[in-house]
């Protein structure tokens, strides 16, 4: 989800969290270890998380206040995007919206590559200088291939559907652990995937501009960052 006015970021929350938690709200006591009921609960959710991410690109619009669609600002990513698509690796071509917000972020939205749109916000552009910004829409576009994306929906799916809601039984916590490294392990080599394939698009100007993002402080939440460490992103970025 994309920052938003209060009043849309809200609505957005309780009108999911009812829709996602609407059936084990209605439903009887007694249907709570049903094993029928169970298994079409939990393929209702997944058919929800299926459609949020499907829907994903307009869920994004609809949270956007106001588009930029002139200016210096639109003028930057412009460029940024027209060098980025004559040179000579292509990444995938997907949409870009520019919108008016403070706030430094970018999103790439949608389940399948021709389903998928790039979300940037001016704060972001604001932040960067031209090799910054291009890298960032850079990792965004490469965020946009097929593997990409269902790296990004399958394990959010395996642990909405098919993860045991016992979580009395010690075992579960242990899964539970062990299911997150191996995510992190996979986030972080698609990470590292998305760096490499920008510094592919980029040439040398790659590494300068990872060196804007850093300068920023984009990405950068020191132990809590979902990022690779820098050092594996500046080896990946200068093997480019």
């Amino acid at each position: 989800m994309i920052p938003s006015s209060p009043r849309r970021t809200w609505t957005f929350l309780l009108l999911s969290s009812l829709v996602f938690f609407a059936p084990d709200l209605l439903a009887p006591n007694s249907l709570g270890q049903d094993p029928t009921y169970l298994m079409l609960y939990s393929l209702y959710q997944g058919a929800l998380l299926l459609a949020l991410f499907w829907f994903g690109p307009p869920l994004c619009r609809a949270m956007v206040m106001r588009e930029v669609d002139g200016g210096p600002g639109h003028e930057t990513v412009a460029l940024s995007l027209a060098t980025l698509r004559n040179a000579p690796f292509r990444l995938p071509g997907l949409p870009v919206t520019l919108a008016e917000h403070p706030a430094p972020f970018i999103v790439t939205a949608g389940l399948l590559p021709g389903h998928s749109q790039v979300f940037l916000s001016s704060g972001m552009v604001a932040r960067l200088g031209p090799l910054g910004l291009r890298f960032l829409l850079a990792r965004a576009l490469a965020h946009g291939g097929l593997a990409q994306r269902l790296a990004a929906f399958l394990p959010v799916l395996v642990l909405t559907v098919l993860w045991p809601d016992n979580y009395a039984d010690p075992r579960t916590w242990l899964m539970l652990a062990a299911f997150f490294a191996a995510w992190l392990a996979l986030h972080w080599s698609f990470e590292l995937r998305a760096d490499r394939l920008a510094a592919l698009a980029m040439g040398p100007a790659a590494l300068p501009g990872l060196g804007e993002l850093q300068a920023a402080g984009i990405g950068a939440l020191g132990s809590l960052s979902l990022q690779p460490p820098l050092r594996w992103r500046l080896r990946v970025v200068a093997a480019g």
